[in-house]
């Protein structure tokens, strides 16, 4: 189905309509989720609960990560109720090291008692923390961000970076860009790819080795520095991600130059730019063919940067859920 609105196209397939559908289920999952926290965080009655069993599971797969789980029973208005919730809602929080999910469940011992928090339009789910959580605002975030990636693709032309009029004979030549930051184009490709090929090497390399000195250690107390073998190893893995980065950006900044290049030999009239329309770039980095040599180029380095916003959210993330 395609209509215009306001002069501008929208195209809406059943593939697109799904998944906005889908992104717009996601985002409301997580803000009533988070509006569920709140509401049991204000209303909350304390009482007293009897700890059963606390316990740290570990999901499956390469990326593992570790879920808490505390057993208690309680009375509210002379019923007896279990839960396993140590904090308000249906969103529970996730730990990527296990020691932070075991000094959450630390204080709770079993058969000790404890301070349980009960809503009175749902007793049954008792909790032990009396506060909010990171947790639903993934689903917020992931799913905003989907519905506004497929809004986006939804809009405007659907041929962008097709046919823009660049051939191998094209007398019109760029101007700009023969240096950047003051370095050869050329040589600055060079660095940056040799850095995201040789990083990796130096993480993985890393990895292996703190693997192998914890095996070693089993047993005793390890005290980790950045002078001792297990924190040199850390450091090591810490600067090949950042020099990874580093390298990423570099590339982005030079293909964003290379786009700029390309685009001076476009003839006129010349396409709205992709990276002042969003609608046009997502499109682009939507489109699996027909894109000539300055699409390729406008996929490409659209796919550079949101790589780099996307590791930049990874760490994020973990020093979020770390501290």
């Amino acid at each position: 189905m395609e209509f215009t609105v306001r002069g501008v196209a929208v195209t809406v397939t059943p593939v697109i309509f799904l998944t906005l559908v889908l992104g717009l289920g996601i985002a409301g999952y997580g803000a009533y989720d988070y509006v569920q926290q709140s509401n049991a965080v204000h209303d909350a009655v304390a009482v007293e609960t009897t700890v059963v069993d606390t316990s740290i599971s570990r999901s499956n797969g390469r990326r593992f990560y570790y879920r808490i789980s505390v057993e208690h029973t309680y009375e509210y208005q002379g019923r007896e109720y279990t839960s396993e919730q140590v904090f308000p809602g249906s969103t529970g929080p996730i730990y990527t090291v296990r020691s932070d999910a075991q000094r959450i469940i630390e204080p709770y011992e079993s058969d000790e008692t404890a301070t349980a928090y009960v809503t009175p339009d749902n007793p049954s789910g008792g909790f032990l923390k009396q506060q909010t959580i990171f947790a639903p605002f993934r689903f917020i975030g992931f799913g905003s961000l989907l519905a506004l990636l497929t809004a986006l693709h939804a809009i405007g032309a659907r041929n962008p970076g097709q046919n823009v009029g660049i051939s191998q004979t094209t007398e019109r030549g760029p101007t700009r860009y023969d240096t950047v930051f003051g370095f050869n184009r050329d040589t600055l490709s060079r660095i940056s790819k040799r850095l995201m090929l040789f990083t990796p090497a130096v993480f993985f390399l890393s990895l292996v080795t703190i693997v192998a000195l914890l095996l070693n250690s089993e047993g005793s107390s390890l005290q980790v520095s950045v002078t001792d073998p297990v924190g040199f190893a850390f450091f090591s893995a810490l600067l090949s991600v950042l020099g990874f980065v580093f390298g990423l950006t570099l590339y982005g900044i030079w293909s964003f130059t290379e786009y700029r290049r390309l685009r001076e030999r476009i003839p006129d009239p010349r396409p709205p730019s992709p990276f002042r329309h969003p609608s046009r770039l997502v499109t682009i980095m939507y489109s699996r063919d027909d894109l000539d040599i300055y699409g390729r180029r406008v996929k490409l380095t659209g796919f550079v940067f949101a790589l780099i916003v996307f590791l930049i959210g990874i760490v994020a993330f973990v020093l979020v859920t770390a501290s």
